[in-house]
């Protein structure tokens, strides 16, 4: 029944799309939200949260619609556990499984980011046992890279970075370069990469 509703607003705001009001929205995730934090080296045999976010929301998002790795499967012996679980209110908190396809929607009954420079979605719980993975960010195959803003319409996001695990490269973003605001941790961090 919760499948059948999301597609139906899936397909009735897709009829009703234009031009969205979010053009430089991004996505990317963060393991200290809001400081753009995407590498990680955890004590082996301890929880790791990864955070999947969202910013430069001129006017809110209400929908997501991505895909993630699944790193029990991708990447053997380094995670143990994967628990993925939605933190957007009105959405219910509970587990929803982003890695397999055809990927997670995610909703909120409120209008988010229209004030806030971050919009945190969701977090990934891990339990690390040891080594490097990243946990990339992926298209959804129905609606890849859907974010429907608070007016209803569709925005494209980009992805900023993916979250290395442990010190592996991942792959880099397809953003254009857009600059971090000025006075944040990350911000000093991404002038000496």
């Amino acid at each position: 029944m919760h499948r059948l509703l999301i597609l139906m607003l899936l397909v009735t705001l897709s009829a009703t799309a234009h031009a969205g009001g979010n053009p430089a929205v991004r996505a990317y995730v963060d393991f200290d939200p809001p400081n753009y934090v995407h590498e990680l080296t955890p004590a082996p045999y301890s929880m790791v949260h990864a955070y999947v976010c969202l910013d430069h929301l001129d006017i809110g998002m209400t929908v997501l619609s991505f895909r993630t790795t699944d790193v029990v499967q991708e990447c053997p012996g380094v995670f143990a556990t994967q628990n993925f679980i939605t933190l957007l209110p009105g959405s219910m908190p509970f587990t929803i499984t982003p890695w397999i396809p055809p990927g997670a929607t995610l909703w909120s009954t409120e209008c988010m980011g229209a004030s806030d420079p971050v919009v945190v979605v969701g977090r990934l719980e891990v339990f690390y046992l040891g080594g490097s993975c990243c946990y990339e960010l992926r298209d959804h195959l129905d609606y890849p890279r859907w974010v429907v803003d608070c007016d209803d319409a569709i925005d494209f996001y980009c992805v900023y970075m993916h979250g290395s695990v442990g010190g592996v490269p991942c792959p880099t973003g397809d953003c254009d370069e857009v600059p971090v605001e000025l006075g944040t941790w990350g911000s000093v961090k991404t002038l000496y990469r």
